[in-house]
C-alpha cells in the first residue's frame, strides 16, 4: 500500500494577479478577478461621480469602470486603452461587478505569508487609506497588494456604482 501524501496548501502561497499602472506594480487576489479583457469602448455617464470613468458593455452587461489611479492616489493618467498591453480587469465585489484600466497585466504570482509585509503606517487618511493590504518584493520590484473590494465599498463609491442599476 502506497503511503498517502499530505498536501500543505500554505507552501503554495496566496495567488495574486499582478499588473502595472504607470511605473508602479500592484496585485489583487485572484479570487476577486472575474476576467481580464482588452480595452472596450468607454461610455461616460453624466452624474456618475469623479471616481468613475464611465461604463463598458461586456457581452450585454453594463459594467462601471473605476478610475483606479485616483483611488490609489496616483496622478491622473489617460486610460490604458491606447496601449497595446493595456487591459481592463473585471472584479466581482459585494456591491456588484466593476472594472479598471491597467497599463499591463504581468502574471499570477503566489506570495508566501512571510513575503507579504503589512503596509507602513504613514498616517494615510481618506478613502484610499485602507485599500493597501500588504507589500511584497518580487524579482527586485515592489508589488503593492490592494483589496479590490475596498476600492469600491466606501459609501460614496457604492452609490456611484449603483447609479443606474
Amino acid at each position: 500500500m502506497k503511503p498517502q501524501r499530505t498536501y500543505d496548501r500554505s507552501r503554495k502561497g496566496v495567488p495574486f494577479i499582478t499588473f502595472r499602472i504607470a511605473a508602479e506594480h500592484y496585485g489583487v487576489h485572484v479570487s476577486k478577478v472575474r476576467e481580464i479583457v482588452r480595452p472596450l469602448d468607454l461610455y461616460p455617464v453624466p452624474g456618475m461621480g469623479k471616481d468613475v470613468e464611465g461604463v463598458i458593455n461586456l457581452r450585454g452587461e453594463i459594467i462601471p469602470v473605476v478610475k483606479v489611479a485616483s483611488r490609489l492616489g496616483l496622478a491622473a493618467t489617460e486610460n490604458s486603452g491606447a496601449s497595446r498591453k493595456g487591459r481592463i480587469i473585471i472584479i466581482d465585489a459585494s456591491c456588484g461587478r466593476f472594472g479598471f484600466f491597467v497599463d499591463e497585466v504581468l502574471e499570477v504570482t503566489r506570495f508566501q505569508a512571510e513575503e507579504l509585509q503589512a503596509p507602513p503606517d504613514l498616517g494615510l487618511r481618506g478613502a484610499g487609506a485602507d485599500i493597501i493590504t500588504g507589500i511584497a518584493q518580487v524579482s527586485g520590484r515592489m508589488v503593492v497588494c490592494i483589496d479590490s473590494e475596498k476600492l469600491v465599498t466606501s459609501d460614496l463609491m457604492a452609490k456611484e456604482l449603483a447609479f443606474g442599476r
